[in-house]
Order: C-alpha cells, then sequence, then structure tokens
C-alpha cells in the first residue's frame, strides 16, 4: 500500500515537472513566421561566468535580461564578460535547417547551439589583455537535431562603455534568412555606392566651378554619410574583408557622424546665408571640429563614453535645423520647401536613431535611408540652382545682343577682342567635351555593376559568396575610378588655371618604390616581372605631387597593357651632367603610328582597352607630358605594336 502510494506521488511529481517546466518554454512557431526577433521574452544571464561555468555548476542561479539590452542596466559592472542563454521549443521536423542572424555584439563573443560552438567574432576571453573586440554581423546555419534549441553567447567586453547583446538576434528558416541577409547587404552596399557617385559628381561639378562651393560641401557631405553607413549596421568595410582593425571602424562610426554633420550646416550655409547666425554658426564648426578631433585621436573605450552627450548634443542641433527650415519656408527662400521637406526627413530618422542606439524604442536605424532620400532631393536642388544660373546667363546674353543690335560701331570696335578669345572658347568648349565624354564613359561602370547586382539578388540567382565576389568587384571599379577622377580633377585643373608646382630635390628611388608597392597586387594578378635597380642614387628638381602622379599613371598604363607572365623594366641613368634619363620599358601589346601621334592630344580623345578588358580614359599620358614640360623636361614614346612600348622622359637635376 505504502509503494502505491509512493508511485502516485512520483507520478503526481512527474506531471507537475512537465508542466510547469517542460511546457514553461516558449514555443516559436516557423511554420507562421520564417524569421523571428528573439526578443519577446528575456534571457537568461550569468555576469562572470562562461558558458563551461554554467555547464559544469548547474548551481549558478542567472538573474533576467531584456534582448536588446546591455548588462549594465541591471547595475553590474560594464567590463567584464557574461553567457546569456535562451531556450525555445519549435514546431519543425529534424534535420530542418535553421538559422541565425547575429548583429553588433559589444565586443566579442562566442555563440553556442545546443552545446556545440557555432560562431565566434573577435577572441572571447575572462581576460581583459587577451580579449580582442570585432564587429562581425554574419549568418550562422545549423540543423535542427531536438525538440528544444538551446542558444547561449557569452560576451566578453573590455573595450566600450557597455557590453553586451545590442541588437537582438533573429532566428528563422534557413533560405528565408539567407534571403533577407542578402537584401539587408545589398541594400546598404547600393547606399554607399549611390553617395560615393554623388561624391564623385559633385566633387567634379566643384571643380568646373570653384567660385561656388555648394557643390564641394555637398559632396563632403555624401563622402561621410558613406562612410557613416559602412561602419554601422551591416558593417559593410568589415564584410568585405578589407582587413580595417576594429578600432578603426568605429572610429569611422564616431567620426564620419560630426564630419557628415558639419558638412550638411556648411551646405545649408551657402544655400541661405542670410538665415543664419554667423557667430553661432562659428560655434558649432569650432564644437564639431573638437568634437571630430577627440574622436578620432582618443582611444574608443574612452570617446564611446562621450557618445550619450554628444547625440544628446546632435538633438539640439537637429532641433536648430529644423527651427532654421521652418523659418526660410515662412521668408520663402529659394527651394526652401523642397530643402525643409528633406531635412524634416533626416531628423525624423535622426530623433529615432537616438532613442534607438539609447534602446529606447525598437524601431531600426533609419538614418541611412534617410541620409540616401535627402542627397538625392539635394542633388536635385543643387542641379536646378546652376540650371537656373545658366538660364540667367543665356537671358542676359540675349538682352545684351538686344541692346547693342544698333551699336554697329560698337561692335566693330570688339571684332578683334572677340577675334583673340575665340581660340580660348574653342579650347575651353573642347576641354568641356572631354570631360564630359570621360564622365559619360567612366562613371557608368559602377553604376552597372551595382544594377547588375540588384538584378542577380532580385531574381534571387546569387549566392552568399558570389555576392561577396560582386562586391569585390565593385571595389576594384572604384579604385581605377579613383585614378580617372585624380587625372580628370588635375587635368580640368590645368587647363583652367595653368600648371602650378612646387619644385624640390626628389630621390626618385622612394616615389619608384612607393608605386611599386602600390600596384603589387596588380603586378601579382598578371604574373608580371618588375625589374629595376634601386642602388643608384638619382635626384631631380620637380613637384614631388606631379612626380608620383607621373609614375604612377606610366606605370598603371605598362601593368595595364602588359601581356601576363610579361617583363616590366624601369631605368635611370644620367644625361648630360644636369639631366637625368628615366626609361619604363614593358613588353606588352605595343602602338600603332595612330595611336602615337593622339596620346599627346589635347583635342582628340584617344583610350583602349588592356590586355584584361582594363579601361582607360586616354588622359593620363596628356597629364604627364604636361608635368614633364612644365618641370622644364621632355617626354617621349617609343613603340611597336605586339612587342612594347617604352616611354622615356628628361628631368632637370636642380632648379638653376
Amino acid at each position: 500500500m505504502v509503494r502505491k502510494r509512493h508511485i502516485i506521488v512520483l507520478l503526481f511529481l512527474q506531471v507537475f515537472f512537465i508542466k510547469h517546466f517542460v511546457h514553461a518554454l516558449p514555443v516559436l512557431e516557423f511554420s507562421k513566421t520564417k524569421n523571428i526577433q528573439l526578443n519577446q521574452l528575456p534571457w537568461d544571464f550569468y555576469y562572470n561566468s562562461t558558458y563551461e561555468d554554467i555547464k559544469n555548476n548547474p548551481k549558478i542561479e542567472p538573474v533576467k535580461i531584456d534582448v536588446p539590452g546591455n548588462w549594465a542596466n541591471l547595475g553590474l559592472p560594464s567590463s567584464g564578460y557574461g553567457t546569456y542563454v535562451f531556450k525555445f521549443r519549435h514546431d519543425q521536423p529534424h534535420e530542418k535547417c535553421l538559422a541565425i542572424k547575429m548583429y553588433t555584439v559589444a565586443c566579442s563573443y562566442d555563440m553556442f547551439i545546443n552545446g556545440k560552438l557555432t560562431r565566434s567574432a573577435g577572441v572571447f576571453s575572462i581576460q581583459a589583455q587577451l580579449s580582442k573586440a570585432d564587429f562581425h554581423p554574419n549568418l550562422t546555419a545549423f540543423t535542427v537535431n531536438s525538440d528544444t534549441i538551446e542558444i547561449a553567447i557569452q560576451v566578453s567586453n573590455y573595450q566600450y562603455r557597455n557590453g553586451g547583446l545590442w541588437f537582438s538576434p533573429a532566428i528563422g528558416i534557413a533560405d528565408s534568412m539567407e534571403v533577407s541577409d542578402k537584401r539587408n547587404i545589398i541594400i546598404e552596399a547600393f547606399l554607399i555606392g549611390a553617395l560615393l557617385l554623388l561624391f564623385s559628381y559633385f566633387v567634379v561639378f566643384y571643380y568646373i566651378k570653384t567660385a561656388d562651393k555648394t557643390s564641394l560641401f555637398f559632396a563632403l557631405m555624401c563622402l561621410f554619410a558613406a562612410l557613416r553607413i559602412g561602419s554601422t549596421g551591416e558593417i559593410i568595410f568589415r564584410q568585405l574583408s578589407f582587413g580595417l582593425p576594429w578600432e578603426l571602424i568605429v572610429k569611422f562610426e564616431f567620426a564620419s557622424l560630426a564630419f557628415m554633420l558639419i558638412f550638411g550646416f556648411y551646405y545649408l550655409n551657402c544655400l541661405f546665408p542670410r538665415d543664419f547666425n554667423a557667430i553661432f554658426f562659428k560655434a558649432i564648426q569650432l564644437v564639431h571640429f573638437v568634437i571630430a578631433f577627440i574622436f578620432i585621436v582618443t582611444p574608443v573605450y574612452y570617446s564611446s563614453y562621450f557618445i550619450p552627450y554628444y547625440l544628446f548634443y546632435c538633438g539640439f542641433l537637429l532641433a536648430y535645423m529644423f527651427n532654421l527650415i521652418i523659418k526660410i519656408n515662412m521668408v520663402k527662400r529659394p527651394f526652401a520647401i523642397e530643402v525643409g521637406a528633406a531635412t524634416f526627413l533626416v531628423v525624423l530618422a535622426g530623433i529615432n536613431d537616438i532613442f534607438y542606439s539609447q534602446a529606447q524604442i525598437k524601431t531600426f536605424y533609419a538614418m541611412p535611408l534617410g541620409i540616401l532620400i535627402y542627397a538625392i532631393i539635394q542633388a536635385m536642388v543643387i542641379t536646378r540652382m546652376f540650371s537656373n544660373a545658366f538660364r540667367k546667363v543665356e537671358d542676359l546674353s540675349a538682352a545684351l545682343i538686344d541692346v547693342n543690335k544698333n551699336q554697329q560701331e560698337i561692335i566693330e570696335n570688339r571684332t578683334s577682342e572677340l577675334n583673340k578669345n575665340t581660340h580660348e572658347l574653342e579650347q575651353s568648349n573642347q576641354i568641356k567635351d572631354k570631360v564630359f565624354s570621360i564622365i559619360a564613359h567612366d562613371l557608368r561602370a559602377p553604376i552597372k555593376s551595382l544594377s547588375t547586382v540588384l538584378a542577380w539578388v532580385a531574381e534571387d540567382d546569387l549566392t552568399y559568396e558570389e555576392l561577396k565576389k560582386s562586391l569585390s568587384s565593385i571595389s576594384k571599379n572604384v579604385d581605377t575610378l579613383n585614378l580617372t577622377l585624380e587625372n580628370l580633377l588635375q587635368w580640368s585643373r590645368s587647363q583652367l588655371n595653368g600648371v602650378k608646382s612646387e619644385p624640390e630635390l626628389v630621390d626618385i628611388r622612394k616615389p619608384i618604390q612607393e608605386m611599386i608597392d602600390l600596384f603589387k597586387i596588380q603586378l601579382s594578378e598578371k604574373g608580371l616581372h618588375l625589374i629595376y635597380d634601386n642602388t643608384q642614387r638619382h635626384a631631380v628638381f620637380v613637384d614631388k605631387h606631379h612626380l608620383n602622379l607621373l609614375f604612377r599613371n606610366i606605370l598603371s598604363n605598362a601593368i595595364k597593357f602588359s601581356h601576363a607572365g610579361g617583363n616590366i623594366e624601369i631605368k635611370a641613368s644620367n644625361y648630360g651632367s644636369k639631366e637625368t634619363l628615366i626609361e619604363i620599358i614593358d613588353t606588352g601589346i605595343g602602338m600603332n603610328q595612330e595611336a602615337l601621334d593622339k596620346v599627346f592630344s589635347a583635342t582628340e580623345h584617344y583610350s583602349t582597352y588592356g590586355t584584361k578588358n582594363e579601361r582607360g580614359t586616354g588622359l593620363g599620358l596628356l597629364l604627364c607630358k604636361e608635368y614633364v614640360e612644365n618641370g622644364g623636361g621632355k617626354i617621349w614614346i617609343e613603340s611597336k605594336e605586339g612587342e612594347g612600348t617604352k616611354i622615356s622622359f628628361i628631368l632637370p637635376n636642380s632648379g638653376s
């Protein structure tokens, strides 16, 4: 009888345990929702305990913590380590593939799924000197092998003001999660690419009309906005494996925000100078440059403590900007409505991000999208400004023609002066045509690359590895575009303002070696052999910036037009007693006589493709000729089609 009672008691306890413990676990129904944020219920948190400590000592009692959240919110020290644990049941069959998306974790972690280490970022350690920080959002797939799943994330933080899970992990069906992950990465890559293209376009715009700095400040605002987006969210700079250290990425995040805001204020000041208080504007400049300097030179651990106060200051600036927009709309300034609408969106996005970054609301970072919309609207405003300016010039020209219609004597007196300016006008038109021809050909490639990748993603034809490879290809296109823009800007400036140089005595071995190091990857990819004897010293009297661009263009061409496995040789020798002869020889495809006649022409556009379809603008050698001759030297080319090319130039050894 006693034994039966014991059995009944045991059965009762078993039923009680199943009801109150097993069924207490939350159930995630992936059949209804493919992607689920793990922020519905608090997680268990074990401060100063690793996952191994928890497994070895079940008596360790956890505390409940909200995710996203920092353990400092529990009154614990911000530095240290701890383990987050979340258990749940699911409705998926065994062998089903799920995936978990991890976002930024402060500052390093190891993730275990059902006791198995599946992902790490940085180096987790219980000792500060052994811990290594890293922000690396990633997607991890795993196979379901039980009815319950335990996710444990051990986090260490010794490098930031707050440690823990800043963002809620997401879990779901692997295929659906991968599509969502790709989409997010593509969107951020597109935003960065679009902002960099706007930066490039409006920098060129500024050099065409340097008197008006509106386009320059807008271009710089776009540049720092791109850096801001690339160092937050999916952290594209980390996804592309640029090898940037963690601290540098965080400094990008902090400093880019400061510079983006200050150049945004510069831009608005150029548009509405009468509505800015001069003293207040100077104070904003000073404060922001001091803040940016602090972010750049101060270790992240200390500057991170300054961020909440800076965000409060940013909130004040956004309020001031909102008040300014109301003011310019009340007095009906030109473009006030467009600028006001765009700024209002940025203000709303900024307020949202400030509260979101402090875990006060659960939305998403809206600033990247707000910045792009703002940039597009402002680009339209600037374009309209210049269009209106050109229209005014045309109207004034028409009025001038009407006024002078009956003043034949004045026209005859000025005929000689007009004839004198005709050649300059034709040359200016040729410069304009060449500039826009180059822009039309060479700014199109990065846009086409982005469009192609987006089309692939829309059709779900792109794997994760193919995506990374495509982004790497886009990165190379942007590198090529960088040299093109540098040549374009330098050449346009020289045509409009003349070549300005500051010659000094330069040992050519250093710039040559720098160029060799710069093109080391391109040389390796083509298997090219570069021959250069750097034991002999040759000093030339030249502008060192011109010399660097000279070597960069010529060596770039030699690599571009050389076959795989070919040779490139750099020679330097005395040319008389007062000059140095430098020769760069390749065994590439060479040039025919027609090409040789065009490469140094300022009016004929000559460009061809390299041995691996590398695109050139035909501008580099023309720029080299101007720099060499401006420095008192001489340059010439000897080439034979199919055998190679030798570019020789003479530079003086002194300024006398």
